[in-house]
């Protein structure tokens, strides 16, 4: 018969085996992201990007990026980063959190997207993704809705 001391261990062992499976069952189809846009500029305007991303209980290391096409800039809107480090460079929107808020499930990025003058006429599309690092492991979430944007 089992002494006291192995049922013991036994239920430590089973209650931090449950833990480990909630903590890792944190995966792409619970987190989602996407962007919004309107789908019809002018050369030369501008126009408002809204990323809304669902991170459930994330609190970790990630990033939003979205490359833009030639012939766009990005500058960030004041209060859009939700905490995060914004950059722009080589066309890649950059919006960094060394720590995700952890007061809430989802977070809201915005930042303005100026069209050239010269710009063609034509659709773009421009994709984005959120990318986290949980139990030293990469997660990888496609925006789910691409934005089109016609020039006229």
């Amino acid at each position: 018969m089992p002494n006291k001391n192995y049922k013991t261990m036994k239920k430590i062992l089973t209650v931090l085996f449950s833990i480990v499976c909630i903590v890792t069952n944190i995966d792409a189809q619970t987190i989602t992201a996407n962007s919004i846009a309107q789908n019809l500029v002018k050369q030369g305007e501008e126009f408002v990007v809204t990323v809304n991303i669902s991170k459930c209980d994330l609190s970790c290391f990630a990033q939003y990026c979205q490359q833009l096409p030639e012939g766009f800039t990005a500058q960030e809107i004041n209060g859009g980063s939700d905490n995060a480090n914004f950059y722009f460079e080589k066309n890649k929107v950059l919006f960094q959190w060394y720590k995700l808020p952890i007061n809430r499930e989802n977070v809201v990025l915005k930042f303005s997207v100026k069209v050239q003058d010269t710009l063609k006429t034509g659709k773009y599309q421009i994709p984005g993704y959120f990318t986290y690092q949980i139990n030293n492991k990469l997660g990888y979430v496609e925006t789910l809705s691409d934005i089109e944007i016609t020039t006229k």
